[in-house]
């Protein structure tokens, strides 16, 4: 045991790395032997493979700066967090789900089965054991993720960052052709408000905070003991993206598998917003989720426009030459 500490202690990035990868893809992989082509149910399966955090608690625990199990705090997060997935994960049940509103509206119940209620219950029991690790943390990283008034600007800034392109580019279209793009969604249409929400809950308690306990909380850090906060976030980006290789093999995406390669492009950019975020609230998990839960969605709740993506671009850029990015000695955070 102890020369495995050591070897995780010394070799922190491949370490991490290779058991996120591990932790997820196996279990992914398994989802259409499992789920066939119902989405939704892939769905379900799927959140019970989210590898960044897992590893990072179980890198944590090695190092002995992760969480105390079985405290009262442990089990009410547990069991809070685990009552609300199955509550999400039981309404997929009742009426299936999609990656988009068009496709919600055509899917179809999965239905209560021994299979469908034991997955119910696993990826919520994965989801609420995550949040609870990270929630009882000795490590302020990741215990973070409760720190919302300490935070409150940076929050804020995390929650409406993605809505400000999105806004633009609908304002751009409006002036310029004199017709408003049209919103997605409608609010006084239940089917659209329970896509919503639902998409916004999943993404928060298990995409975002599975994925950001990771990312952000672990990987950041040890690469910029290394590297500047640029050169970090393009390494974590190459790899963020490549880790969403089995979503588009097991059909959660719709593109291609080639498609990884454009992901990984994208990550790259997003990777970067980021650890501007995460260096300047001071290593903020909560911010971190927020704005991977207000990326996912904002799409779904405003309109996209190709002049969206080049105001994206014009704030990457502004926070890469504004904040010296490239300077390791600039925009650096203190690491614990």
């Amino acid at each position: 045991m102890e020369d495995l500490k050591l070897f995780t202690r010394n070799n922190p990035i491949m370490t991490f790395t290779c058991l996120a990868f591990s932790l997820t893809w196996l279990v992914w992989f398994s989802v259409p032997s499992i789920a066939g082509d119902n989405w939704a149910f892939g769905k379900i399966i799927a959140g019970a493979g989210f590898g960044p955090a897992l590893a990072a608690i179980i890198l944590a625990q090695l190092q002995g700066t992760g969480c105390e199990f079985r405290s009262v705090k442990w089990w009410t997060s547990l069991s809070g967090v685990f009552a609300i997935m199955c509550a999400i994960y039981t309404s997929m049940l009742m009426t299936g789900d999609a990656i988009t509103l068009e496709l919600f509206k055509k899917a179809e119940p999965i239905g209560f089965s021994t299979l469908s209620i034991v997955s119910v219950i696993i990826s919520s029991a994965v989801a609420a054991f995550i949040v609870a690790c990270l929630i009882c943390s000795r490590d302020s990283r990741f215990s973070s993720l409760l720190q919302f008034r300490i935070n409150l600007k940076w929050c804020l800034i995390a929650l409406f960052l993605p809505a400000t392109w999105f806004l633009l580019g609908m304002l751009t279209v409006t002036l310029t052709d004199g017709t408003a793009p049209t919103f997605p969604l409608d609010f006084l249409n239940s089917t659209d408000t329970l896509f919503v929400l639902r998409s916004i809950l999943f993404t928060f308690f298990v995409v975002a905070i599975g994925e950001e306990a990771g990312w952000r909380a672990w990987l950041l850090p040890e690469l910029q003991k290394r590297f500047s906060p640029l050169l970090s976030s393009f390494i974590l980006g190459l790899i963020w993206g490549a880790w969403h290789f089995p979503l588009f093999v097991i059909g959660q995406y719709s593109e291609s598998p080639v498609a990884t390669f454009a992901k990984m492009g994208a990550c790259v950019i997003l990777a970067t917003l980021f650890t501007w975020l995460y260096n300047h609230s001071k290593q903020s998990l909560l911010v971190a989720v927020i704005f991977h839960t207000a990326l996912n969605n904002s799409a779904r709740i405003l309109p996209i426009t190709a002049q969206s993506g080049i105001y994206m671009l014009a704030i990457f850029i502004t926070v890469i030459v504004f904040d010296k990015m490239w300077k390791k000695e600039r925009g650096q955070i203190r690491l614990t």
